[in-house]
């Protein structure tokens, strides 16, 4: 799942995961976001931090609290990276700063894809 506020950003993320092999769904909105999140059940959320209404830590927390296994990655611009590593201590599994690379997302994508739940012990 994408959740950004920035329409091209979200189409863009899109068709590069997309190009991948990923299914995705978009939200606009962190609201938007928490709604999907029980009927769409993503293995992973990129979150933008910067959103209107609901900030995208306000939406962090309520993942945490209500899907706790959850994988999610924050999307955030270069003002906001010390924000971005406090949402690591806030369970993050990792952030990507904007403008990123395609490559650079797609690794932290596939990682965080790939790392089991943290309720599932390691096989």
């Amino acid at each position: 799942m994408v959740v950004d506020d920035e329409p091209r950003v979200r189409q863009m993320l899109r068709d590069v995961l997309v190009e991948l092999g990923y299914v995705v769904k978009l939200a606009a909105r962190g609201a938007e976001a928490l709604s999907l999140v029980p009927v769409f059940q993503p293995d992973l959320v990129l979150l933008d931090l910067q959103m209107p209404q609901m900030s995208g830590v306000e939406v962090l927390d309520h993942l945490r609290r209500d899907h706790p296994n959850l994988r999610v990655v924050i999307l955030t611009g270069n003002e906001d990276v010390e924000v971005a590593k406090s949402t690591l201590r806030g369970g993050a599994f990792d952030y990507v700063s904007k403008p990123f690379s395609i490559e650079l997302l797609e690794r932290v994508v596939a990682a965080a894809i790939a790392q089991p739940p943290a309720s599932c012990p390691p096989s």
